[in-house]
């Protein structure tokens, strides 16, 4: 599949790295609203795409700027018109507070990715907000997949089941990992993707923007190759069509618009029971290197522990320039670069005027996340109003001296700089009994911080148990209501059998005193008498044999109906009484 070419000119100190991109989203054959939404975000120039907007042209091609680019998808939930205001909220305020952070004089300073993880952060925040005091509302939240490229480097983030796919060199990868039941019972080996995809609980999900007022958004990253094709996608798709068919759709399609508008033509088919939504955008340009053949796997990146919990827009009262001065210079209209070039050139190093950093720093350590999915954990939330065993030294008082330098140094020169750090908190000119004192002191205060940690991980781990107990309950409880439905439906259906039949044997006694009629109502009273014990056996299966019972129901329930019609012609012959017998729907 070939893209149309831009107007853009390659520059040497600014790779280029071009996009063309579609979106589109469908109510579905089933639902009466669309509560997904979706958005395309241009952050260097602020234009920006959204479901309840038309199609943006200067959105479907363009040059990525300094800022890098935006994608997302939300699938709204909750009663009346909450799922749709959930996901609008979601994208606009994504929208909104990733162009605020950038141009903010303090926020514009942390690693992309973490503004990323803030902005989304807040519109839970606002959400849930939404939920609480309006009644309207109340339930509301949504799912958010996003995908954010700076440079050549792409960023994942996720709450939710919505997905994002990377499809490289004909092959595709799903980057992100649901936050649902049911892959947790994969990820624990219970049951296999297959069985996902029929699961009973396949619709639950564990995080939701709005559904409580933490939410822990997992970030993932990777590198930006030669022609990178993305797809983000609301369950309503992926519920309906495999990845590898994806793959093939878009590979095959003449463009992306048609891409688009094929795999939500296939959804529907395959019955289009939810809202679809698919974003699909192709990458290319000098400034991205060549695909190479290792496989796709995406590097997790935990919260920083410098990152606030909330923004606070007092911080550094001074903005910058939404974009540097004369960092991209207007390119002739005439000049043009293809959007998929035969021999992309190596990129090359970016301006370094108050850019984001390309790269941050990978890790595939958890030991900085804040806890599972299902919550926002901390071990000092735990410890809340529990003793203290140490302190830190507490700060001078205003107007006393600091040592100088050449007091905090040993007065031994064989001293060592573990000496000297266990003095710094000590006047100058110590006595020695004194130093001596201050380094028990210091043991002792590090003993207490080596307790406090052994203290949190053993509340950790009581925690995670504990939650553990709570999924395992939780899952039972699931179960048990799921039997007593069954044995509910398979009661009801009995019963309803049951009271035809004795219907029947009522009718049949009106022609009791007709001899003409005698033999023929024994033959039906004897049919019967033996289709009531067919339903006792039939009551007798257990309930892993659900499908046969009904089934055996069904035939019962045929030959009922062919007596009713056998026991209406029979009591033609005296005076019309009765109606006719309605079936009975299970």
């Amino acid at each position: 599949m070939r893209c149309p070419a831009l107007n853009t000119v390659p520059m040497a100190d600014h790779p280029v790295i071009n996009l063309a991109l579609y979106a589109q989203t469908d109510v579905g054959m089933v639902r009466s609203g669309n509560e997904d939404s979706f958005l395309i975000l241009d952050l260097t120039t602020g234009k920006s795409w959204t479901a309840n907007e038309d199609e943006h042209s200067d959105l479907l091609t363009y040059s990525q700027g300094y800022y890098g680019s935006l994608l997302a998808v939300s699938d709204g939930m909750g009663g009346a018109l909450a799922g749709e205001v959930a996901s609008r909220m979601a994208v606009e305020t994504v929208r909104d507070q990733m162009l605020r952070l950038q141009a903010h004089g303090h926020y514009a300073k942390m690693p992309f990715h973490e503004r990323l993880r803030l902005a989304i952060e807040d519109a839970n925040v606002l959400i849930n907000r939404e939920g609480m005091s309006n009644p309207e509302h109340k339930g509301l939240g949504a799912t958010f997949t996003a995908v954010a490229t700076v440079n050549n480097q792409i960023y994942f983030a996720q709450v939710g089941d919505s997905r994002a796919y990377l499809i490289r060199q004909g092959k595709i990868a799903r980057i992100t990992k649901d936050q649902s039941l049911v892959q947790q019972l994969i990820d624990a080996g219970q049951i296999t993707e297959e069985e996902a995809e029929t699961h009973s609980y396949r619709n639950v999900i564990l995080q939701a923007l709005g559904a409580h007022i933490n939410v822990n958004v997992e970030v993932n990253t990777l590198q930006l190759c030669q022609l990178d094709t993305l797809v983000l996608c609301s369950d309503g798709l992926s519920g309906k069509i495999q990845a590898d068919e994806i793959a093939r759709i878009v590979h095959a399609a003449a463009d992306l618009k048609s891409a688009c508008e094929e795999m939500i033509k296939l959804a529907n088919e395959r019955g289009g029971e939810d809202n679809i939504t698919v974003v699909v955008a192709q990458f290319s340009g000098s400034g991205l290197p060549p695909a190479g053949r290792d496989p796709i796997e995406a590097a997790s990146l935990a919260r920083s522990p410098d990152t606030p919990s909330a923004i606070d827009w007092d911080l550094g009262m001074e903005t910058e320039r939404l974009m540097p001065p004369d960092a991209f210079p207007t390119p002739p209209e005439s000049a043009t670069e293809p959007l998929l070039p035969a021999t992309p050139t190596a990129p090359q190093s970016p301006p370094t005027t108050k850019r984001p950093p390309a790269n941050p720093p990978r890790t595939s350590d958890l030991a900085g996340r804040r806890g599972p999915i299902t919550a926002v954990f901390n071990v000092a939330d735990l410890q809340e109003g529990e003793p203290q065993t140490a302190s830190l030294p507490e700060p001078a008082p205003a107007g006393s001296t600091s040592p100088a330098a050449d007091e905090l140094e040993p007065s031994d020169p064989g001293a060592s700089p573990a000496d000297v750090r266990l003095t710094r908190n000590h006047p100058p000119h110590a006595p020695a009994a004194q130093i001596d004192g201050g380094s028990k002191n210091s043991r002792t205060f590090l003993n207490g911080l080596v307790i406090i940690g052994l203290v949190g991980v053993v509340l950790g781990a009581a925690w995670y148990f504990s939650y553990r107990a709570r999924q395992q309950t939780a899952l039972k409880e699931a179960e048990r209501q799921a039997l007593v439905a069954k044995e509910e439906r398979k009661q009801s259906r009995i019963k309803d059998l049951r009271e035809r039949i004795a219907e029947l044997n009522r009718s049949l006694e009106q022609a009791a005193d007709k001899p003409a009629v005698q033999e023929r109502r024994q033959d039906l009273a004897a049919h019967l008498r033996a289709l009531d014990i067919r339903l006792d056996q039939v009551s007798q299966k257990p309930l892993d044999q659900l499908p046969d019972l009904l089934q055996d129901c069904e035939v019962i329930e045929k030959e009922i109906q062919s007596l009713t019609d056998e026991v209406n012609k029979l009591l033609g012959l005296l005076p019309s009484r009765l109606t006719p017998l309605q079936p009975v729907e299970c």
